[in-house]
């Protein structure tokens, strides 16, 4: 597949991807007298960026930066702007957020309302908040890195670039990651590595998830010019906790796959494929995040084959928003349709900003 027409593809995808997403999204001016109150007394009256990771991000008018409150010694929170709520039986709602003063709410320190019912929660039930932001861009989060490695002995160098891209709403979920390698050697063929990759969900209850998928892979490594992967299918939220989650997906796939070969041989597969996959994220001692995702594609076209593509990244963070990176992939075929290695493995490391 031409260059040309990767950039297409992947245009028209994340364009579908955006169209489907955008109807329901509405936009909201923030206002600025949300208030805070701490344990120990102290309230604030500013702004809630958001609450992630057991911590609470706000911001009044006479602070400099956003400051950093510990979840767990929360008291009262209050506002009047919509905020995108989740918590851990698995609900995501955009609501308001008010101070529970009901005396039958005792022990209870906010409550959630929104446009279809009002519920009273406890702090340990919310695992996240997140602002409807009053513009499309600013609702998105995601991150950049980039690593640089070279050896003396034998005259090599090795670079990666790597982008991710999250956009939510309270039923939609949508992410885009793309990467780029090239490993260059003096006396020796140089190689590279392209992925882009795209997940697509949508809540159906509490814990049960409609999901899509669509990912490019291009590697010297496994003689392949560009395999193209379309699949969808049901995913269930088996974890869900404020730090962890672990998500479990069963489907089909359709794979098209390019090979570089010698002349006179076929180059094109198409397969039909089952799609099986993991998806796990944790947070740990306040600046570990470790993801893994892993999907298996046992062949039904070709009975016997599967292939197996696997990505895991340890993101430490060394101050706000930059971080050290340590990435593993993976991509293993146990029969390849021509004479080519069987696995891609790799690991890199990198520093990136997140936003």
């Amino acid at each position: 597949m031409k260059p040309a027409l990767v950039k297409s593809v992947i245009f028209r995808w994340i364009t579908l991807v955006t169209l489907a997403v955008l109807p329901a999204y509405p936009l909201y001016a923030k206002r600025k007298d949300d208030v805070v109150v701490m344990q120990n007394g102290d309230k604030f009256t500013g702004e809630i960026k958001g609450l992630r990771y057991g911590e609470l991000e706000f911001k009044a008018d006479y602070m400099k930066d956003s400051v950093y409150l510990d979840w767990k010694k929360v008291v009262l929170l209050q506002s009047k702007d919509a905020f995108i709520v989740a918590l851990t039986n698995g609900l995501r709602v955009t609501a308001t957020i008010r101070a529970a003063t009901d005396k039958k709410e005792a022990g209870e320190q906010f409550a959630i309302v929104a446009a279809e019912s009002a519920a009273t929660v406890s702090p340990s039930s919310v695992i996240t908040i997140e602002q409807q932001e009053n513009s499309f861009w600013n609702q998105l989060t995601g991150s950049i890195t980039y690593g640089l490695g070279f050896a003396s002995g034998n005259n090599s160098a090795n670079s990666s670039l790597g982008a991710d891209v999250k956009f939510d709403t309270a039923k939609n979920s949508v992410w885009l990651a793309t990467s780029s390698q090239v490993d260059t050697q003096k006396n020796a063929t140089n190689t590279n590595r392209f992925t882009f990759d795209s997940q697509y969900g949508r809540a159906l209850t509490t814990r049960w998830i409609a999901a899509g998928l669509f990912s490019l892979l291009k590697s010297n490594q496994q003689d392949l010019a560009l395999r193209s992967t379309y699949g969808g299918g049901f995913g269930r939220k088996l974890i869900l906790t404020d730090r962890t989650t672990l998500l479990a997906i069963a489907g089909a796939a359709y794979s098209h796959e390019t090979y570089h070969v010698p002349a006179g041989t076929e180059a094109s597969r198409d397969n039909a494929e089952s799609l099986f996959g993991i998806t796990f994220s944790t947070f740990r001692f306040g600046t570990l995040d470790i993801s893994s995702q892993s999907f298996l594609f046992p062949s039904l076209t070709d009975p016997g084959r599967f292939r197996l593509s696997s990505q895991s990244r340890l993101r430490i963070e060394l101050i706000r928003n930059f971080t050290w990176n340590l990435q593993l992939y993976e991509n293993y075929d146990t029969r390849p349709p021509i004479n080519a290695p069987k696995n891609d493995l790799g690991v890199t490391t990198s520093v990136g900003w997140t936003f």
